[in-house]
C-alpha cells in the first residue's frame, strides 16, 4: 500500500463559470416573462395610455388596439378616439392609425422620446353616443382646474341682452340704496364740515387779534408823535414787521383754503359723475332695447364669439401646465401608497433629455367627410415636449390643404411663455343657430372662418371672424303680431351675406371684448326708427326718478359746500384787507415823519 504524496492532497480548486442548476429555473422565468409580455404588454400599455391621456385632456381617450414592437422601436395604435372636454356628445378627434418610432434607450431612464409619428385618417368633431367629458363632471386634476378657470374667465364678459320680440319698455322699482349719488353726497357733506372745522382752527391759531390791536395802538401813537420821537418810530417799524409776518401766515392759510375749496369743487363734480352712473344703472332697469350698433352686434353674436376663445385658451393653458417655461422644479402626485402618496419633485438639468419629446409628427386628415368629395389635408408637428427649456426649441405645428391654413407656435423657452395660434378654414358648413333675443334662426351655410390668438405672458390679443355669402334667415310665429319683429325681419331677410368679427385685447384676467357685424347698422337703424320716441320718453322719466331721489341729499350738500367755501374765503380776504390797510397807514405815517421811502 502506497502512501499519499503531498501533491495529491493539495489539489487546485475547481472554479465554475455557470451554476448549471440555476440555469434551468432562470430560463423558465425568462420564458414566463416573455409569455406574459407577449400576452399582456399591449393590453397594459393600451390601458395606461388611455388613463394618462384622459387625465391630460380632461376627456375620455379610447384606443381599440395598441401594439408594442420594442425590438424595432415601433408603437402602433389603431382606432384612437379622443372625446371633447367641452361638448357632451362630440369627439375632439378620431384617428384610424398612428405609428410611432420610439427611441428605446431613453426608456431605461423612464423617458419617452418619439422620433417620428405618422397619423392617418384623422377626423375632427365627429358625434359620439355617450358623454366623454371627465374634467367637466369631476373637476379633478389639472384638466379639471383649467376647465373651471376658463369657464370662470368666459363668464366674466357682460353680454347685453337684446329684447326685440315685443318692443315693450318696462320700468322696474328703483331702490335708493343702490344709487351711488346718495352716499357720495353724504361723504362730501362730511368733508365740508371737516374742512370748516379745520379752517376755523387754523384761523384761531393765527391770533391776528392781538397783532391788529397792537398795530392799531401803535398807529394812534404814531399819529401824535414827532419826527424826533425815535422810540415811537422804532415801535412802528416793529409793528410793520409783525403785520408782514401775520400776512404771510394768512397767505399760507389762504393757499390751504384754496386747495381745500378745489377739492370740494372736485367732490361736487364727482356728484355729477355719480348721478350719471345712477342714470346708467336706472337705464338698465328700464329694459330698453339698445339703439347703438356695437351693442346690437354684441347682443347678437358675442355669446357665440366667446366660445372659440374659451376653447383655445383651455388648450393653451393646458400646454402651459404640462410644458412649463424655464428650468423650474416640477411637483407631481406620487405613486399610490397605503398611507400617503406624497409628491415627486423633479429638478431638470441642462443638457439632459426631456421626460417626453415628439421630435416630428406627420398628420393626414379629412374635413367635410360627409361631402361627395371630402378633401384631404396634411399637417406637421415639431418639438412637442414636456421640458421646452431642455429641448431648446419652441413647439411648431402647421396644417395646409384646400381652403385651409393653420399654424401654432408655443415658445416656452424662457420665463415668460408666448403662445400664438392662427387658422383660416373655408367651405365649412356651420349649423343653423337661434339669434339671441329674437325668434330668428340664421343658417350661415358654407362660411370662411378665421381665428387668431396670441397669449404673451398674461396679455391676450385674439380675433375671430366668420364670413359667408349664402345666408338664409327663417322666423317663427313669434313675429306674427310684432311691429318691431316685422321691421327686424325686413331689415335682415334681404341681407344675403354675413360678416362677424370679434376681438379680445388687454390683460388676461379682464380683457376688452368688441363685436361687430354687417347687421349692426341695419338693425340699429330700424330700432331707432320705431323706438326712438319711446326710448327718449322712458329715459326722461328715468332721469326724473333719479333726480327726485337724490335731490333732497345733493341740494343741501351743494349749498353747504358753497357756504363753507364762501365763508372761509371771505374771512381770509377780510383779515388780509385789515392787515394790508394797517400796514399801509403805518408806512404812510412813517414816510410823512421821516420823508424816507421805506423799501
Amino acid at each position: 500500500m502506497s502512501a499519499s504524496t503531498p501533491d495529491s492532497r493539495l489539489q487546485a480548486p475547481h472554479f465554475k463559470i455557470f451554476r448549471w442548476k440555476a440555469i434551468g429555473p432562470l430560463l423558465v422565468l425568462l420564458i414566463i416573462a416573455a409569455v406574459l409580455w407577449w400576452l399582456f404588454a399591449d393590453t397594459i400599455a393600451r390601458r395606461e395610455t388611455q388613463k394618462v391621456g384622459t387625465q391630460m385632456i380632461g376627456a375620455k381617450v379610447e384606443i381599440q388596439d395598441l401594439h408594442l414592437d420594442l425590438a424595432h422601436g415601433k408603437v402602433l395604435i389603431r382606432g384612437l378616439t379622443v372625446a371633447s372636454p367641452h361638448e357632451a356628445l362630440r369627439n375632439l378627434l378620431q384617428a384610424d392609425e398612428l405609428v410611432a418610432d420610439v427611441d428605446v434607450v431613453p426608456l431605461t431612464e423612464k423617458k419617452l422620446i418619439i422620433n417620428r409619428i405618422a397619423a392617418n385618417g384623422l377626423r375632427f368633431g365627429t358625434p359620439r353616443e355617450t358623454d366623454g367629458r371627465v374634467a367637466a363632471t369631476s373637476g379633478d386634476g389639472i384638466a379639471g382646474r383649467v376647465l373651471a378657470e376658463t369657464h370662470a374667465w368666459a363668464s366674466q364678459f357682460q353680454v347685453p341682452v337684446l329684447q326685440l320680440a315685443t318692443g315693450k319698455i318696462t320700468i322696474d322699482s328703483l331702490d335708493p340704496r343702490r344709487l351711488s349719488t346718495i352716499p357720495a353726497a353724504a361723504a362730501l357733506g362730511a368733508r365740508a364740515d371737516s374742512s370748516q372745522r379745520a379752517w376755523k382752527a387754523a384761523f384761531d391759531t393765527l391770533r391776528l387779534g392781538p397783532t391788529l390791536d397792537s398795530a392799531q395802538a401803535t398807529l394812534e401813537r404814531l399819529r401824535r408823535a414827532r419826527a424826533t420821537d425815535l422810540a415811537t418810530l422804532n415801535e412802528a417799524r416793529r409793528a410793520i414787521d409783525r403785520l408782514k409776518r401775520a400776512r404771510d401766515r394768512v397767505t399760507t392759510l389762504d393757499r390751504n383754503v384754496t386747495q381745500g375749496a378745489t377739492a370740494l369743487r372736485s367732490g361736487l363734480a364727482g356728484l355729477d359723475s355719480a348721478r350719471q352712473r345712477d342714470y346708467a344703472f336706472a337705464r338698465g332697469l328700464l329694459k330698453l332695447p339698445s339703439l347703438d350698433a356695437p351693442a346690437v352686434g354684441a347682443a347678437l353674436f358675442a355669446p357665440g364669439a366667446i366660445r372659440p376663445f374659451e376653447r383655445v385658451l383651455y388648450y393653451l393653458q393646458l400646454a402651459r401646465r404640462y410644458m412649463p417655461p424655464g428650468l423650474v422644479p416640477r411637483a407631481t402626485t406620487g405613486p399610490t401608497r397605503v398611507r400617503r402618496a406624497g409628491e415627486d419633485v423633479r429638478f431638470p438639468r441642462e443638457r439632459n433629455l426631456p421626460a417626453f419629446l415628439v421630435r416630428s409628427a406627420e398628420l393626414s386628415f379629412l374635413l367635410q367627410r360627409a361631402a361627395e368629395q371630402p378633401q384631404r389635408y396634411a399637417g406637421r408637428l415639431l418639438g412637442l415636449t414636456s421640458d421646452p427649456a431642455l429641448y431648446g426649441r419652441p413647439t411648431v405645428a402647421s396644417a395646409t390643404g384646400p381652403e385651409l391654413g393653420a399654424g401654432l407656435l408655443l415658445n416656452h423657452l424662457h420665463g415668460v411663455p408666448i403662445d400664438t395660434a392662427g387658422a383660416t378654414v373655408g367651405g365649412i358648413r356651420f349649423p343653423a343657430f337661434q339669434v339671441p333675443g329674437v325668434p330668428l334662426r340664421l343658417d350661415p351655410g358654407a362660411a370662411t372662418t378665421q381665428l387668431g390668438f396670441n397669449l404673451n405672458g398674461d396679455t391676450i390679443h385674439a380675433r375671430f371672424v366668420i364670413r359667408s355669402s349664402n345666408v338664409r334667415w327663417t322666423r317663427d310665429s313669434g313675429f306674427a303680431n310684432s311691429t318691431i319683429g316685422d321691421l327686424i325681419w325686413r331689415a335682415v331677410s334681404g341681407i344675403p351675406n354675413l360678416d362677424v368679427e370679434a376681438r379680445l385685447s388687454g390683460a388676461l384676467h379682464r380683457p376688452d371684448l368688441a363685436v361687430r357685424s354687417n347687421l349692426d347698422q341695419a338693425i340699429a337703424a330700424r330700432l331707432r326708427a320705431v323706438l326712438g320716441e319711446q326710448v327718449a320718453a322712458a329715459e326722461t322719466q328715468m332721469r326724473a326718478r333719479v333726480d327726485a331721489l337724490v335731490k333732497d341729499k345733493v341740494g343741501p350738500v351743494r349749498a353747504r359746500v358753497t357756504d363753507v367755501q364762501n365763508q372761509a374765503q371771505a374771512q381770509v380776504a377780510q383779515q388780509r384787507a385789515r392787515l394790508d390797510e394797517l400796514q399801509k397807514q403805518l408806512e404812510q405815517r412813517l414816510r410823512d415823519l421821516t420823508r424816507i421811502r421805506l423799501p
